[in-house]
């Protein structure tokens, strides 16, 4: 990963890496640029502290054009993914303009290499108009945070602020217009138990799946100076164990969605983690798994002697779960 100064004329990071080429079902290299701009104007989602990341009020936008030519000065020959978060919204006015848009769309087609582009953005500011403001650009596509197809756990655990029904105007918009669609759903968020949450995961994967060509789990992490963290902090709230990541990607693969998960934080503990023994080599079998969509790297999991007998607690707390609240009353 490349870190740069905090400076209005250089992103925030950027890095190579692979990604898995839906429209082509193959692995491919990926660059992720984060640029820096105004913000998210939301600022309210309980788990998010990317707006940390926001620029200073001295930005202009010809510096994120900047930005963004410093992130590709050194861009492969070779076709790849290029990914443009903001830590907001793509299509936000307050964030990129309309014109940086455009300059935007020009400066990545003429890069014969980039095969496809992937930004990110709140549903309330997709609009056909905005999206053709991209128009020309080959494999775009729009990255939704919708978190979990739960109303009430988005709009009251979440504080995400929209609506099922507002993801999919937007969705509808988006694949109206000729681009595709990525849905991020949250794996575990406040409030949720660990079985429950894998539930959640697998049911919204369900339910996005006729929007969505690709869907990303996110893993719960902590975050500074959100209210997760201070709930994480009173012993009110754990990230999601590793052996649930496995399990609610098995379930949503086994339903033929492609699905992947950045482990970001894994191992730690702000991030998802086990007992420490396991942790790197489920975090490898995730990442391994993200390119290939081979649910076989999960399977050899079990061959493995980790010597810590941690998802025989992870089974256990699900089972207890499940004995809780899945059981009939006593007459």
């Amino acid at each position: 990963m490349r870190m740069y100064k905090n400076k209005n004329k250089t992103p925030v990071a950027s890095w190579y890496d692979y990604d898995f080429f839906t429209e082509e079902r193959r692995a491919i290299k990926s660059l992720t640029v984060i640029l820096r701009t105004a913000g998210c104007q939301w600022r309210r989602c309980v788990m998010c502290g990317y707006w940390q990341e926001s620029a200073d009020a001295r930005l202009v936008q010809a510096d994120i054009l900047t930005q963004l030519e410093r992130a590709l000065r050194d861009c492969p020959e070779e076709e790849f993914i290029l990914k443009i978060f903001t830590s907001g919204s793509f299509l936000d006015e307050q964030e990129i303009s309309s014109d940086t848009r455009r300059a935007i769309a020009e400066m990545v087609k003429r890069r014969e290499a980039v095969k496809k582009l992937v930004v990110e953005t709140r549903p309330e500011f997709v609009s056909a108009e905005k999206i053709e403001s991209l128009n020309g650009i080959e494999n775009l596509e729009f990255a939704i945070g919708l978190e979990t197809a739960n109303d009430f756990i988005r709009s009251e655990y979440i504080k995400k602020g929209f609506s099922f029904d507002d993801y999919r105007t937007a969705a509808d918009t988006v694949i109206g217009c000729g681009a595709i669609v990525k849905t991020y759903l949250l794996l575990k968020p406040p409030f949720v138990s660990e079985k429950r949450a894998i539930e959640d995961a697998i049911k919204s994967a369900e339910l996005v799946s006729d929007y969505s060509s690709t869907i990303s789990l996110n893993l719960c992490n902590i975050q500074k100076y959100t209210p997760l963290e201070n709930l994480w902090r009173d012993g009110y709230y754990r990230p999601p164990l590793l052996w649930s990541v496995v399990d609610a990607i098995t379930e949503i693969k086994r339903r033929d969605f492609v699905v992947i998960s950045d482990p970001v934080g894994a191992g730690y503990k702000r991030g998802p983690h086990n007992c420490g023994a396991c942790d790197n080599e489920i975090k490898k079998a995730i990442k391994k798994f993200n390119i290939t969509q081979d649910l076989s790297v999960f399977k050899r999991l079990d061959e493995l002697d980790f010597a810590c007998g941690c998802k025989d607690v992870w089974q256990a707390l699900i089972d207890y779960d499940a004995f809780l609240f899945d059981s009939k009353p006593f007459l």
